[in-house]
């Protein structure tokens, strides 16, 4: 089971919420600053209630149902909705009766995002780099000779890279040209047209070494081209400029 799918099991709909952040690595971002404030936004909350200062309930009540929905928690942004009126209506008697269900909402949700940044694939301390070709032997020497220093992510084709771009926080991509399904280029044209290819460093690896290929592939703002065969040395120099990138950025 994909990581990811800790969430969809969850009901929070994270294809959606995708179409706002724009990639998963801001989705994760902003999950994990939503997840640090929901303790502090439960104090406070209760603390409204205790002293019947509604217009401030309200407010945060506001808040979080807006966070919520941005991040996918849909069913959960509704409670908190129902929270917001109460408070702009000053309904005391609603919030109190209903401030156990609100405060078992942010639990479950706390607790769902606990489990998935429990995950290292989401750890920060973590660096997936995605190695994308329908070689075994190449996805097997990649990883032999940089699995030791980062967490290696295998796609046999397009499709499959593509699906974890969406699912997992890429540090870097390793992308073949000539795959099935769906090829580099297509690739590249998905990392374009949603605003990633500039905040994930990408390396070409392919046996075409054409002018035409060449020149094509560096119609995008790629870091590097390794012609097939190459040794782990020069691996390792694409390693190097990999971090170089992150450094500038």
């Amino acid at each position: 089971m994909e990581k990811v799918d800790i969430l969809r099991n969850n009901n929070v709909q994270v294809d959606s919420s995708l179409e706002f952040w724009g990639d998963m690595s801001s989705y994760n971002e902003n999950l994990k600053e939503y997840k640090d404030s929901l303790n502090d936004k439960l104090s406070n909350l209760e603390y409204y209630k205790n002293q019947q200062d509604f217009e401030n309930y309200g407010i945060l009540a506001h808040s979080t149902k807006s966070e919520a929905k941005y991040l996918g928690f849909m069913n959960e942004a509704e409670i908190f909705l129902q929270h917001e009126m109460a408070g702009k209506e000053k309904n005391k008697e609603f919030i109190d009766s209903h401030f156990d269900e609100l405060k078992n909402t942010i639990n479950k949700i706390n607790s769902t995002l606990e489990e998935y940044f429990d995950s290292n694939d989401i750890s920060t301390n973590v660096k997936n780099i995605l190695i994308a070709d329908d070689s075994s032997i190449m996805l097997n020497f990649i990883e032999q000779t940089i699995g030791d220093e980062y967490k290696i992510i295998k796609a046999s084709n397009g499709k499959e890279a593509i699906d974890k771009l969406n699912e997992l926080n890429i540090y870097a991509l390793l992308l073949d040209l000539n795959m099935p399904n769906t090829n580099g280029f297509e690739v590249l044209e998905y990392l374009k047209n949603n605003d990633l290819i500039e905040k994930i460093p990408v390396v070409i690896i392919t046996g075409d070494d054409t002018e035409e290929t060449i020149k094509k592939a560096f119609s995008y703002p790629i870091l590097d081209v390794l012609n097939k065969p190459f040794k782990e040395d020069n691996i390792k120099r694409i390693l190097v400029s990999i971090k170089s990138f992150y450094e500038k950025n």
